[in-house]
């Protein structure tokens, strides 16, 4: 018989153990029948290999006297709680009914008005416990029981706390809850008030609508790095037949800082009530989504907006000197109304007549080149619509080919020839860092549209115009910030040596921007402060590189402005990962002793037990009755701990790793791949740009 079973028939407090129907983290409950009260009531029993440690005790008791000063219809009632039979309980009314988690794994998400009317009514228990300055630090699903009567009841109110309470059970830096509806506040270890009750309740919202959590990963530790630094996910998304409002209330939930969400229970309940009298009156935001990209319509617009100059009529022949640029004659020759022949330009500004291009000429050979390029990425765009993600890169690469050769195959061929045309438009035509960053923004383009979540079954132009909504809306989203940073620092590097005073003021702001949304980016808006020897060292690389991006005006191997920022930038970069890396390996070096510590446990525990077993033996003797000598017992071995120092490397390693996929997510989630289009063709302009001035 197990060992759990011993306690069924046992009596607690005048309650007699009828039924085990639970197992949880800190022990099992029971049904079980209470005899002054003629009623079926729950029996929580602490686990008695828990029972041994006085934290677990105080912790099991703390439930009890959170929950018994609590007296709310959508919060499980505590009857008696102590200690008996030399284990300790807890006795609580019985709730018939599942698990909202449970529900969800059987019937899947819930539609909006279920969903809304349980968060409403736990909303409603939440504030009755804020205003008893008990705080839950632990909602999630599998701790709200929906009765038969169908009104959800907050259960195991084991990590709850006073706010008045002085004894603090947490160790420092300790983190309580659960990773999928956990508090950015409560993953860092930080202060923890009634607002993370309310991140985890949006947590819990957008669980019971999805049946999907917010953030996913592949440990605990990605999640919560998710929680402190992600971008909460649109909704709409997953299931783009959800009102607008619902959004809204989730995303003001969900905010990662405290003083940014909403500030108590009663303002939520209070905003979503509204939302909904809003809607059934007709005055909220319509459900449709239309797709509008203002600013890429602008850009169209610009770009159509500029006309080539219309051509002489028959017969005119241009002179010489027509075909100079006005800005070499003198101001009042124009103002006078003088015929442009008239003036004579200065010698040394005359050029060849095949090379005297007016300044309008250029730019509308600019305008059209920036067209072509935009007009390439968005036929890259469209052909890798019609493609979906597969298990490897080059499969999923090819999905658009399998999957619609014709379509696909179409506009990858317009995509390359509008590549061909801005080459032709070229003074040089083909040069390598043109032609890198056309085939980076082809590439990037192509792959950002296979890759990016949109809603199920779109059309091709549709899928292409919501990846361009995606990386519009997600332009200043702080996951993409170090792409912001990287091509600060390109564009930097390439004009920092110009002798224009212009370029080397734009160079040094870009610079200095870089470094700003690179410390922005690592810090992702949690507490830790920077390490003060790598901050000092990285201000110290970066006014050294001012000094040579204001003076330098030819490349130096040492003295170089980039390399400076550069190094600059990979300071703040470690400023931020040692205190990662720190924590990470205080958790790994008491994991190892744990495991040190119980493998010696089970160890001696086998040896004495040999040990006992021989000395109880009873004694053998051999066919001439001489004694039979047993082989003595083995002493246990010993295991030593595993060093610090190796530890700390696995530590770095799973860092680096997180930070990896944390980038590939931002990359795929937010159509970063897409912004990164963008920038490259950019770029790609300003080449040309540059090409053209200097030629001309």
């Amino acid at each position: 018989m197990a060992e759990t079973d011993k306690f069924l028939g046992a009596a607690f407090a005048g309650c007699t153990i009828k039924e085990k129907i639970g197992q949880g983290g800190m022990g099992s409950v029971y049904t079980a029948r209470h005899e002054d009260l003629d009623r079926i009531v729950a029996v929580k029993i602490l686990s008695p290999d828990l029972a041994r440690d006085e934290r677990n005790i105080e912790f099991f008791l703390r439930e009890a006297r959170s929950a018994a000063k609590l007296e709310h219809p959508n919060i499980v009632q505590i009857y008696n709680f102590g200690q008996e039979n030399g284990s300790y309980f807890i006795i609580m009314s019985y709730i018939e009914g599942k698990s909202l988690s449970d529900m969800i794994a059987e019937k899947g998400p819930m539609d909006t008005d279920t969903a809304t009317g349980i968060i409403l009514e736990v909303l409603d228990g939440l504030g009755h416990a804020h205003s008893k300055t008990i705080i839950h630090r632990d909602i999630k699903p599998s701790n709200i029981l929906l009765g038969a009567d169908g009104h959800p009841k907050i259960v195991d109110f084991g990590l709850a706390r006073s706010i008045s309470e002085e004894k603090q059970l947490t160790m420092a830096g300790e983190m309580v809850g659960t990773a999928y509806f956990m508090s950015p506040e409560q993953g860092l270890a930080a202060k923890v008030d009634h607002r993370a009750d309310l991140y985890s309740t949006g947590a819990t919202y957008f669980y019971l609508l999805t049946a999907k959590y917010p953030f996913e990963g592949k440990s605990s530790i990605e999640v919560i790095h998710k929680h402190i630094g992600e971008p909460f996910p649109n909704i709409l998304v997953l299931k783009p037949d959800i009102p607008l409002w619902v959004s809204h209330v989730l995303e003001r939930l969900m905010r990662k800082k405290p003083e940014s969400r909403y500030q108590s229970a009663a303002e939520v309940a209070n905003d979503i009530k509204r939302l909904i009298t809003a809607e059934k009156d007709g005055t909220s935001v319509s459900n449709e989504r239309s797709i509008d990209l203002p600013e890429v319509s602008a850009r169209f617009a610009n770009s159509s907006s500029d006309s080539p100059v219309p051509p002489p009529p028959p017969g005119h022949r241009l002179s010489e000197a027509a075909l100079v640029s006005d800005r070499l004659m003198p101001a009042q020759t124009r103002e006078a109304g003088i015929p442009k022949t008239a003036a004579a330009p200065r010698k040394d500004t005359l050029k060849p007549k095949q090379l005297q291009l007016s300044a309008l000429h250029n730019s509308i050979r600019t305008a059209l080149h920036f067209a072509i390029t935009f007009a390439a990425m968005g036929c890259f765009l469209l052909a890798g619509s019609t493609g979906t993600p597969r298990p490897g890169l080059t499969p999923s690469l090819l999905s658009p080919l399998t999957s619609n050769p014709s379509g696909a195959g179409f506009f990858l061929a317009a995509g390359l020839g509008l590549i061909c045309w801005t080459i032709f438009l070229k003074p040089l035509k083909f040069t390598p860092m043109h032609a890198f960053f056309s085939a980076a923004a082809a590439l990037s383009a192509y792959a950002g549209a296979i890759y990016v979540p949109s809603p199920e079954t779109p059309d091709m132009v549709s899928k292409a115009f919501f990846c361009l909504k995606t990386a519009v809306e997600n332009m200043v989203s702080p996951s993409n910030l170090l792409i912001y940073s990287l091509f600060l620092f390109l564009a930097a590097s390439k004009f920092v040596l110009k002798t224009h005073w212009a370029a080397k003021a734009g160079s040094v702001i870009a610079y200095g921007l870089s470094l700003l949304l690179t410390y922005i980016y690592f810090r992702g808006g949690t507490q830790i402060s920077p390490e003060k020897t790598y901050l000092a060292m990285a201000g110290f690389a970066a006014a050294i590189g001012l000094a040579a991006a204001l003076t330098q005006k030819q490349f130096a191997l040492i003295f170089n402005p980039a390399l400076l920022f550069l190094t600059a930038n990979g300071l703040i970069f470690a400023m931020f990962t040692n205190p990662w890396i720190y924590s990470i390996t205080e958790r790994k070096v008491s994991e190892d002793a744990l495991r040190v510590e119980k493998f010696k446990n089970e160890t001696y525990y086998k040896y004495r037990q040999e040990l006992a077993a021989q000395e109880a033996a009873v004694p053998e003797f051999d066919t001439d009755g001489r004694p039979i000598e047993k082989k003595p017992v083995a002493p246990p071995q010993e295991i030593s701990r595993v060093p610090r120092e190796e530890l700390r490397r696995a530590a770095r390693v799973e860092y680096y790793k997180f930070l990896a996929f944390k980038l590939k997510d931002n990359l795929l989630e937010t159509a970063g791949l897409v912004f990164i289009a963008l920038f490259l063709m950019l770029m790609t302009n300003i080449y040309f740009v540059e090409e053209t001035m200097s030629h001309y």
